[in-house]
Protein backbone atom coordinates (compact mmCIF):
# COMPACT_ATOMS: atom_id res chain seq x y z
CA UNK A 1 0.00 0.00 0.00
CA UNK A 2 1.11 3.43 -0.94
CA UNK A 3 1.66 6.03 1.61
CA UNK A 4 -0.15 8.59 -0.11
CA UNK A 5 -3.20 7.95 -1.38
CA UNK A 6 -4.23 9.93 -4.62
CA UNK A 7 -7.10 9.70 -6.99
CA UNK A 8 -5.76 7.78 -9.39
CA UNK A 9 -4.21 5.17 -7.21
CA UNK A 10 -7.46 4.73 -5.21
CA UNK A 11 -8.93 3.82 -8.62
CA UNK A 12 -6.61 1.62 -9.55
CA UNK A 13 -6.77 -0.35 -6.36
CA UNK A 14 -10.66 -0.23 -6.44
CA UNK A 15 -10.75 -1.65 -9.70
CA UNK A 16 -8.48 -4.48 -9.38
CA UNK A 17 -9.77 -5.74 -5.82
CA UNK A 18 -13.48 -5.31 -7.32
CA UNK A 19 -12.27 -7.48 -10.58
CA UNK A 20 -11.07 -10.28 -8.11
CA UNK A 21 -14.19 -10.30 -6.25
CA UNK A 22 -16.22 -10.94 -9.69
CA UNK A 23 -17.47 -7.56 -10.29
CA UNK A 24 -18.55 -6.93 -14.18
CA UNK A 25 -17.47 -3.70 -14.51
CA UNK A 26 -15.04 -2.84 -12.23
CA UNK A 27 -13.98 0.06 -13.02
CA UNK A 28 -16.73 2.05 -13.77
CA UNK A 29 -18.25 0.79 -10.04
CA UNK A 30 -15.10 2.04 -8.44
CA UNK A 31 -15.44 5.27 -10.30
CA UNK A 32 -19.11 5.74 -9.56
CA UNK A 33 -18.66 4.86 -6.16
CA UNK A 34 -15.30 7.18 -5.36
CA UNK A 35 -16.97 10.30 -7.51
CA UNK A 36 -20.26 9.93 -4.56
CA UNK A 37 -18.01 9.28 -1.92
CA UNK A 38 -16.18 12.81 -3.06
CA UNK A 39 -19.44 14.80 -3.67
CA UNK A 40 -18.31 15.00 -7.26
CA UNK A 41 -18.98 13.73 -10.78
CA UNK A 42 -16.79 11.43 -12.54
CA UNK A 43 -15.18 13.46 -14.75
CA UNK A 44 -14.09 15.59 -11.79
CA UNK A 45 -12.23 12.30 -11.17
CA UNK A 46 -9.88 12.50 -13.82
CA UNK A 47 -9.22 16.56 -13.65
CA UNK A 48 -8.09 15.56 -10.10
CA UNK A 49 -6.39 12.32 -10.88
CA UNK A 50 -2.92 13.44 -8.43
CA UNK A 51 -5.27 14.92 -5.92
CA UNK A 52 -4.20 13.22 -2.69
CA UNK A 53 -7.19 11.95 -0.63
CA UNK A 54 -7.76 12.95 3.17
CA UNK A 55 -8.33 10.28 5.51
CA UNK A 56 -12.03 11.50 5.89
CA UNK A 57 -12.58 10.54 2.16
CA UNK A 58 -10.56 7.63 2.27
CA UNK A 59 -13.27 6.87 5.09
CA UNK A 60 -16.50 7.97 3.39
CA UNK A 61 -15.11 5.29 0.37
CA UNK A 62 -14.80 2.29 2.33
CA UNK A 63 -17.85 1.23 3.11
CA UNK A 64 -18.80 1.76 -0.10
CA UNK A 65 -16.71 -0.13 -1.76
CA UNK A 66 -17.11 -3.03 0.81
CA UNK A 67 -20.77 -3.18 0.02
CA UNK A 68 -19.61 -3.90 -3.79
CA UNK A 69 -16.81 -6.21 -3.02
CA UNK A 70 -20.07 -8.30 -0.96
CA UNK A 71 -21.79 -7.65 -4.89
CA UNK A 72 -24.45 -5.20 -3.28
CA UNK A 73 -25.58 -3.54 -6.55
CA UNK A 74 -24.35 0.07 -7.08
CA UNK A 75 -27.87 1.03 -7.47
CA UNK A 76 -28.97 0.50 -3.77
CA UNK A 77 -25.49 1.73 -2.36
CA UNK A 78 -25.35 4.79 -4.29
CA UNK A 79 -29.81 5.21 -3.60
CA UNK A 80 -30.39 6.04 -7.37
CA UNK A 81 -30.38 4.85 -10.63
CA UNK A 82 -30.23 6.81 -14.00
CA UNK A 83 -33.14 6.06 -15.98
CA UNK A 84 -33.86 7.98 -19.97
CA UNK A 85 -31.39 10.71 -18.78
CA UNK A 86 -33.01 11.13 -14.62
CA UNK A 87 -32.16 9.74 -11.80
CA UNK A 88 -34.68 7.45 -9.98
CA UNK A 89 -34.74 6.78 -6.59
CA UNK A 90 -34.34 2.94 -5.39
CA UNK A 91 -33.73 1.11 -2.28
CA UNK A 92 -33.70 -2.56 -1.00
CA UNK A 93 -36.78 -4.41 -2.07
CA UNK A 94 -37.29 -2.34 -4.93
CA UNK A 95 -36.42 -4.01 -8.75
CA UNK A 96 -33.33 -1.51 -10.72
CA UNK A 97 -34.07 -0.42 -13.49
CA UNK A 98 -32.49 -1.86 -16.56
CA UNK A 99 -30.78 0.12 -19.56
CA UNK A 100 -32.87 -2.11 -22.32
CA UNK A 101 -36.27 -1.60 -20.52
CA UNK A 102 -35.28 2.33 -22.08
CA UNK A 103 -36.37 0.60 -25.63
CA UNK A 104 -39.73 -0.19 -23.72
CA UNK A 105 -40.36 3.49 -23.13
CA UNK A 106 -39.25 4.37 -26.55
CA UNK A 107 -41.67 1.36 -28.05
CA UNK A 108 -44.86 2.95 -26.16
CA UNK A 109 -43.92 7.11 -26.61
CA UNK A 110 -44.55 5.81 -30.77
CA UNK A 111 -47.71 5.80 -29.71
CA UNK A 112 -48.44 8.86 -27.29
CA UNK A 113 -48.31 11.48 -29.58
CA UNK A 114 -46.89 14.76 -28.35
CA UNK A 115 -49.46 17.58 -28.00
CA UNK A 116 -52.05 15.36 -27.74
CA UNK A 117 -54.05 14.02 -24.21
CA UNK A 118 -53.57 10.27 -23.39
CA UNK A 119 -53.98 8.14 -20.80
CA UNK A 120 -51.30 5.51 -20.09
CA UNK A 121 -50.69 2.84 -17.76
CA UNK A 122 -47.21 1.01 -16.24
CA UNK A 123 -48.05 -2.18 -14.89
CA UNK A 124 -45.33 -4.03 -12.38
CA UNK A 125 -43.86 -0.52 -12.07
CA UNK A 126 -41.28 -1.31 -9.65
CA UNK A 127 -39.78 2.18 -8.75
CA UNK A 128 -41.81 4.00 -11.91
CA UNK A 129 -39.01 4.27 -14.00
CA UNK A 130 -41.18 3.55 -17.27
CA UNK A 131 -44.70 5.07 -16.58
CA UNK A 132 -42.96 8.26 -14.94
CA UNK A 133 -40.55 8.46 -17.84
CA UNK A 134 -43.99 8.13 -19.93
CA UNK A 135 -45.62 11.16 -18.10
CA UNK A 136 -42.20 13.14 -18.31
CA UNK A 137 -42.44 12.68 -21.90
CA UNK A 138 -45.10 13.80 -22.55
CA UNK A 139 -46.38 16.52 -20.35
CA UNK A 140 -50.14 16.31 -21.71
CA UNK A 141 -50.39 12.52 -20.65
CA UNK A 142 -52.07 11.24 -17.49
CA UNK A 143 -50.17 8.28 -16.52
CA UNK A 144 -51.24 5.26 -14.01
CA UNK A 145 -48.90 3.43 -12.03
CA UNK A 146 -49.40 -0.16 -10.48
CA UNK A 147 -47.25 -1.98 -8.39
CA UNK A 148 -47.94 -5.17 -6.29
CA UNK A 149 -45.26 -4.14 -3.38
CA UNK A 150 -45.62 -1.30 -1.14
CA UNK A 151 -42.47 -0.59 -0.34
CA UNK A 152 -41.46 -0.14 -4.38
CA UNK A 153 -45.26 1.66 -4.77
CA UNK A 154 -43.89 4.55 -2.05
CA UNK A 155 -40.53 4.94 -4.01
CA UNK A 156 -42.73 4.87 -7.05
CA UNK A 157 -44.62 7.91 -5.38
CA UNK A 158 -41.45 9.71 -4.98
CA UNK A 159 -40.27 9.63 -8.20
CA UNK A 160 -43.20 10.47 -9.66
CA UNK A 161 -43.55 13.55 -7.56
CA UNK A 162 -40.10 14.38 -8.71
CA UNK A 163 -40.43 13.82 -12.20
CA UNK A 164 -43.96 14.36 -13.24
CA UNK A 165 -46.02 15.64 -10.56
CA UNK A 166 -49.72 15.97 -10.62
CA UNK A 167 -49.73 13.22 -13.48
CA UNK A 168 -48.81 9.85 -12.80
CA UNK A 169 -50.63 8.37 -10.11
CA UNK A 170 -49.02 4.94 -8.17
CA UNK A 171 -51.61 2.48 -7.03
CA UNK A 172 -50.28 -0.27 -4.78
CA UNK A 173 -52.40 -3.65 -5.81
CA UNK A 174 -52.25 -6.82 -7.63
CA UNK A 175 -51.98 -5.94 -11.34
CA UNK A 176 -55.92 -4.54 -12.74
CA UNK A 177 -57.79 -5.12 -9.68
CA UNK A 178 -55.53 -2.12 -8.36
CA UNK A 179 -57.57 0.58 -10.57
CA UNK A 180 -59.91 1.94 -9.12
CA UNK A 181 -62.25 2.90 -11.58
CA UNK A 182 -63.16 1.10 -15.14
CA UNK A 183 -60.89 2.71 -17.69
CA UNK A 184 -59.91 2.56 -21.58
CA UNK A 185 -56.19 3.31 -21.88
CA UNK A 186 -54.34 4.70 -25.25
CA UNK A 187 -50.85 2.63 -24.24
CA UNK A 188 -50.45 -0.44 -21.54
CA UNK A 189 -46.80 -1.18 -20.74
CA UNK A 190 -45.59 -3.61 -18.25
CA UNK A 191 -42.02 -5.28 -16.97
CA UNK A 192 -43.30 -7.91 -15.24
CA UNK A 193 -41.15 -10.52 -13.87
CA UNK A 194 -40.66 -12.81 -16.11
CA UNK A 195 -37.46 -15.32 -15.16
CA UNK A 196 -38.05 -18.69 -15.33
CA UNK A 197 -37.73 -20.43 -12.03
CA UNK A 198 -35.45 -23.05 -13.63
CA UNK A 199 -33.12 -20.05 -14.74
CA UNK A 200 -32.51 -19.26 -10.87
CA UNK A 201 -28.70 -20.79 -10.92
CA UNK A 202 -27.54 -18.47 -13.54
CA UNK A 203 -28.23 -15.45 -12.20
CA UNK A 204 -25.20 -13.08 -10.69
CA UNK A 205 -25.24 -12.88 -6.86
CA UNK A 206 -25.82 -8.83 -7.54
CA UNK A 207 -29.13 -9.91 -8.56
CA UNK A 208 -29.90 -12.73 -6.91
CA UNK A 209 -28.66 -12.33 -3.24
CA UNK A 210 -29.71 -8.72 -3.54
CA UNK A 211 -32.87 -7.63 -5.48
CA UNK A 212 -36.62 -8.67 -4.69
CA UNK A 213 -37.34 -12.13 -6.18
CA UNK A 214 -41.25 -11.23 -6.73
CA UNK A 215 -40.06 -8.98 -9.01
CA UNK A 216 -38.07 -11.51 -10.71
CA UNK A 217 -39.43 -15.07 -11.24
CA UNK A 218 -42.70 -15.96 -12.48
CA UNK A 219 -43.29 -19.54 -12.57
CA UNK A 220 -41.58 -22.37 -14.20
CA UNK A 221 -41.71 -21.02 -17.55
CA UNK A 222 -41.82 -17.19 -16.74
CA UNK A 223 -45.12 -16.46 -18.05
CA UNK A 224 -47.39 -17.39 -15.21
CA UNK A 225 -47.86 -13.09 -14.51
CA UNK A 226 -48.07 -12.21 -18.57
CA UNK A 227 -50.42 -14.70 -18.65
CA UNK A 228 -52.86 -12.71 -16.27
CA UNK A 229 -51.74 -9.63 -17.96
CA UNK A 230 -52.56 -10.50 -21.58
CA UNK A 231 -56.13 -12.03 -20.52
CA UNK A 232 -57.22 -8.62 -18.89
CA UNK A 233 -56.18 -6.32 -21.98
CA UNK A 234 -59.51 -6.51 -23.87
CA UNK A 235 -61.26 -4.92 -20.65
CA UNK A 236 -58.82 -2.31 -20.60
CA UNK A 237 -57.44 -0.72 -24.12
CA UNK A 238 -58.65 1.65 -26.12
CA UNK A 239 -59.83 0.02 -30.01
CA UNK A 240 -56.32 -0.03 -31.63
CA UNK A 241 -54.02 1.25 -28.49
CA UNK A 242 -50.44 -0.11 -28.11
CA UNK A 243 -50.02 -2.61 -25.45
CA UNK A 244 -45.53 -3.19 -25.07
CA UNK A 245 -44.35 -5.90 -22.55
CA UNK A 246 -40.70 -6.77 -21.95
CA UNK A 247 -39.67 -10.68 -21.97
CA UNK A 248 -37.02 -13.04 -21.39
CA UNK A 249 -35.24 -13.80 -25.17
CA UNK A 250 -36.79 -17.14 -24.81
CA UNK A 251 -40.70 -16.19 -24.25
CA UNK A 252 -40.98 -14.01 -28.24
CA UNK A 253 -43.07 -16.83 -29.48
CA UNK A 254 -44.77 -17.57 -26.39
CA UNK A 255 -45.21 -14.18 -25.63
CA UNK A 256 -46.67 -12.83 -28.96
CA UNK A 257 -49.29 -16.00 -28.38
CA UNK A 258 -50.85 -14.76 -25.97
CA UNK A 259 -51.04 -11.83 -27.06
CA UNK A 260 -52.77 -13.04 -29.99
CA UNK A 261 -55.23 -15.40 -28.25
CA UNK A 262 -56.07 -12.04 -26.07
CA UNK A 263 -57.70 -11.09 -29.08
CA UNK A 264 -54.57 -8.35 -29.83
CA UNK A 265 -54.03 -7.50 -33.80
CA UNK A 266 -50.59 -6.81 -35.60
CA UNK A 267 -48.51 -8.38 -32.76
CA UNK A 268 -44.49 -8.21 -33.00
CA UNK A 269 -41.68 -9.49 -31.53
CA UNK A 270 -39.25 -6.73 -31.35
CA UNK A 271 -35.37 -7.64 -30.61
CA UNK A 272 -33.03 -5.61 -28.79
CA UNK A 273 -29.11 -3.68 -29.71
CA UNK A 274 -27.60 -7.05 -29.11
CA UNK A 275 -30.40 -8.89 -31.56
CA UNK A 276 -32.09 -10.45 -28.85
CA UNK A 277 -36.08 -10.96 -28.41
CA UNK A 278 -36.95 -8.52 -25.89
CA UNK A 279 -40.53 -6.95 -25.98
CA UNK A 280 -43.89 -7.50 -27.45
CA UNK A 281 -46.26 -5.50 -28.98
CA UNK A 282 -49.78 -5.61 -29.81
CA UNK A 283 -52.72 -3.59 -30.45
CA UNK A 284 -56.18 -3.71 -28.86
CA UNK A 285 -58.82 -5.33 -30.65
Amino acid sequence: MTSTWTVRSVLQWARDWLAKKGVDNPRLDAELLLAHALGCDRVRLYVDADKPLGAGELARFKPLIQRRGAREPVAYILGNKEFYGRPFEVEKGVFIPRPETELLVRLALEHLEKGVAARALDLCSGSGAVGITLAAERPLAQVDLVELSPDAARVAGRNAQKHAPGRARVLCGDLFAALPEPARYDVITANPPYVPTVHRPQLAPDILDHEPHAALFAGEDGLSVIRRIAAGLPDWLRQGATFVTEIDPSQGAAVAGLLGDAGLAQVRVERDLAGLDRHVTGRGP
